[in-house]
C-alpha cells in the first residue's frame, strides 16, 4: 500500500526551490556563527549617483508582470510568473509541478504549499523586499549598501540589514544603458548563493487588487485574469 504521508525529501526539493523568494522574503535569516559581517562602502559620487537613477527607475514602476527563473546553490531550477503592484504588494505563483505561491498582500507575505494545505504568515515590514515595494524607493539612511559594481551594460547594488550584518546580502542586478531590472541574487548567512532572473516584463500593466489577495484558488485567479 502506497504511503500517505508526505515526503521529506520531496518536501526538502519544494523548500530548496523557493529558497531565493524566501530568502529575500524572510530577512535573509540563516543564522551562523562563521559569518562575515558586512560593512558599508564608501560610495563615490558615481556610486551616488548609480543609486539615484535606480531608486528613480523603481519610483516610476507601479505595477509589473512577468516570467522569473530561480536557480537555487545546487543548480536546481524553477520557473513561474510574478506580479508586482507597488506600494507593498507582489505575487509569485510557481509553475507545476512545485505547488508554491508566495503572496504579499500589502501586510503579510503569506507562502502557500497548496499539496500539503500548509499556510506561513510573516509582516513584510520586517522583509528586505519592503524596500523595494515602498511608495517612495530611497538608498538614503537605514539601508546598507555594501557594492556597486558596473560591468559591460551591467549595475549590481548589493544591499544588507545594518541591524544584522552577519545574516546575508541581497544584490539587486540590472542592465544598463538602458537601465532595466534582470533580477537579484540572495547570499545566505552560510555563504550559499540563489538567483531569481527575469523575462518578458511588462511595465505598468493594470492588474487587480484582488491578485494580491490570498484564498482564492489557481482556477478563480486564472479566470480573473482572462477577464482582464
Amino acid at each position: 500500500m502506497a504511503s500517505i504521508l508526505p515526503d521529506r525529501s520531496q518536501n526538502r526539493r519544494r523548500f530548496v526551490l523557493a529558497m531565493a523568494v524566501l530568502a529575500a522574503a524572510f530577512s535573509l535569516s540563516l543564522p551562523t556563527p562563521y559569518a562575515a559581517a558586512q560593512t558599508a562602502a564608501r560610495l563615490t559620487q558615481e556610486d551616488r549617483e548609480d543609486l539615484k537613477r535606480v531608486a528613480g527607475y523603481f519610483n516610476e514602476i507601479r505595477t509589473l508582470k512577468g516570467r522569473f527563473l530561480q536557480v537555487g546553490p545546487e543548480g536546481n531550477a524553477a520557473e513561474g510568473q510574478i506580479w508586482l503592484r507597488r506600494p507593498g504588494r507582489f505575487r509569485f505563483e510557481f509553475d507545476p509541478p512545485v505547488p508554491l505561491l508566495i503572496v504579499s498582500d500589502g501586510a503579510y507575505i503569506i507562502m502557500e504549499d497548496r499539496e500539503l494545505r500548509s499556510v506561513e504568515r510573516i509582516p513584510l515590514s520586517a522583509t528586505p523586499l519592503d524596500l523595494l515595494l515602498r511608495e517612495t524607493v530611497d538608498f538614503g539612511e537605514g539601508v546598507g549598501i555594501s557594492r556597486v559594481e558596473r560591468g559591460a551594460a551591467i549595475l549590481r547594488i548589493t544591499l544588507f540589514e545594518p541591524s544584522r550584518p552577519k545574516e546575508g546580502e541581497l544584490t539587486l542586478v540590472f542592465g544598463d544603458k538602458p537601465l532595466e531590472f534582470a533580477g537579484w541574487t540572495v547570499t545566505d548567512a552560510q555563504g550559499k548563493t540563489t538567483s531569481i532572473s527575469l523575462s518578458q516584463l511588462d511595465f505598468n500593466p493594470e492588474l487587480p487588487l484582488r491578485l494580491f489577495s490570498h484564498g482564492d484558488t489557481p482556477a478563480q485567479m486564472r479566470e480573473l485574469m482572462r477577464r482582464r
